[in-house]
């Protein structure tokens, strides 16, 4: 199995964690973002923050993370999600541990598996399962895995004691190989989707707290006018492409089509956020589930994540959201005009 596979298994099964942990009932969850974060009292609540740094010097029942350096000095309930440039872990994790970043570096036991991809990684705890893949992998001669362990990386230490099976791939690094430089693209590519993926639905959750009124009303709009609001995609793009050229060959225009661009920039960008909401509403009906607004965009953007990974069909669901979502925008941009009478 190549690193490159391992890697994006490694994904597949973060996505699934993630499915699992975030439908799961739970009472509430904390919202956190900014440059600097310190968590300096308990929170008995999921915690879901993004942002250069953030210590958590506090318990907390459960943590997700996007952003640059996370160090948890103390213990986490359930589970702990993290994609940034530096993840440090001081502190017991009661389930599981997902990690993404440039340095990972786990210094307390984990009740569970272990699932991590970075630059280096470091365990010195203990853990049931663990699956690293990266440049380096030290698991430390005081860490016991109760369980399997699967490392793949091109330098590794194991002092371990393993109680289960090891296996082990190890990456030549002698000479000049085009396969180490597409493993290398692929490593990369990998990172920036778990850390889009991750932003997008903190984007998401935020813009809901945020407007609900109107993200409600973008919901309705996709589930009572699907085909109308993915006509109104397609027709949005081109026509405001064409407007863009026009603007543009004008000079006059220039500020215009570049304020035009822009916005369909972000449009396009949140697309998949709406369409996600859309999907989750849907299964949710069709569970015959009631649930929050948050709940079902957060399920389906999950899920329709995970179906952009099924070979050549993925792409077309990706480009179906993407004009279902840019049109249930437009089409609820247009109502909220239109109802306010100017």
């Amino acid at each position: 199995m190549s690193k490159t596979t391992i890697q994006k298994i490694l994904f597949i099964l973060f996505l699934i964690f993630l499915t699992g942990f975030f439908i799961a009932p739970v009472s509430a969850f904390d919202t956190r973002s900014g440059d600097n974060i310190v968590i300096s009292e308990p929170i008995d609540d999921d915690l879901i923050a993004s942002g250069g740094s953030m210590i958590v010097n506090a318990p907390v029942k459960s943590i997700t993370w996007a952003g640059g350096t996370l160090i948890v000095n103390e213990p986490v309930e359930r589970n702990l999600v993290a994609a940034g440039g530096t993840i440090q872990v001081n502190a017991p994790v009661g389930t599981d541990l997902f990690a993404a970043g440039g340095n990972i570096d786990i210094n307390g036991n984990v009740g569970g598996k272990v699932m991590a991809v970075g630059g280096s990684v470091t365990m010195s705890g203990n853990a049931e399962n663990i699956a690293a893949s990266g440049g380096t992998v030290v698991l430390g001669k005081n860490t016991v895995i109760s369980k399997d362990a699967i490392i793949s990386a091109s330098g590794y230490t194991t002092q371990a004691t393993i109680q289960g099976n090891l296996t082990i791939e190890e990456e030549d690094e002698s000479g000049f190989d085009i396969d180490k430089i597409g493993e290398a693209v692929g490593a990369f590519i990998t990172m920036a989707m778990i850390l889009c993926f991750i932003g997008f639905l903190i984007l998401g959750i935020i813009l809901i707290k945020i407007c609900p009124a109107f993200f409600t009303a973008l919901v309705k709009t996709g589930t009572e006018k699907t085909l109308l609001s993915f006509v109104a995609g397609i027709a949005g793009l081109v026509i405001g492409f064409i407007l863009f050229v026009i603007l543009l060959i004008t000079l006059i225009g220039i500020p215009i089509a570049c304020l035009l661009m822009l916005l369909m920039l972000i449009g396009l960008s949140l697309s998949t956020i709406m369409s996600g909401a859309v999907l989750g509403s849907w299964v949710l009906n069709f569970a015959k589930k009631e649930t929050g607004l948050i709940w079902g965009f957060i399920l389906g953007f999950i899920i329709l994540h995970i179906l952009f990974f099924i070979p050549v069909i993925g792409f077309f669901i990706w480009a179906i959201a993407v004009f279902l979502g840019f049109g249930m925008l437009i089409l609820t941009c247009y109502d909220v005009y239109s109802d306010s009478g100017l």
